[in-house]
């Protein structure tokens, strides 16, 4: 065999593997790419949902405060009136003042 085209076949055959594993090389960086893309979008959109639960929360957290300020407020009254009923209840049946 000729030298000239041992040499030939053997350039082409060394180009060949180097356009497959430049190609292979650029496909792999390519799908990691696309995979951290991916894995990059997911994590924004798991943020924004814990954003949107927390402000839920919060929300539900706020008019749960609301709510028992609210409640307080109205135990105040309830015990305020009681005690006025009361004092006039022992006003009205307690004895009589003492003449004098």
């Amino acid at each position: 065999m000729d030298p000239a085209l041992i040499t030939a076949w053997a350039t082409v055959a060394i180009a060949a593997s180097t356009v497959i594993v430049g190609g292979a090389t650029c496909f792999l960086i390519w799908r990691g790419l696309k995979a951290m893309d991916r894995s990059s979008d997911e994590r924004a959109r798991d943020r924004r949902a814990a954003a949107d639960e927390l402000k839920a929360w919060r929300d539900d957290m706020k008019t749960w405060r609301d709510d028992q300020k609210a409640w307080r407020e109205a135990d105040v009254r309830r015990h305020e009136e009681s005690m006025t009923a009361l004092r006039a209840l022992i006003q009205r049946t307690g004895p009589a003042a003492p003449a004098e």
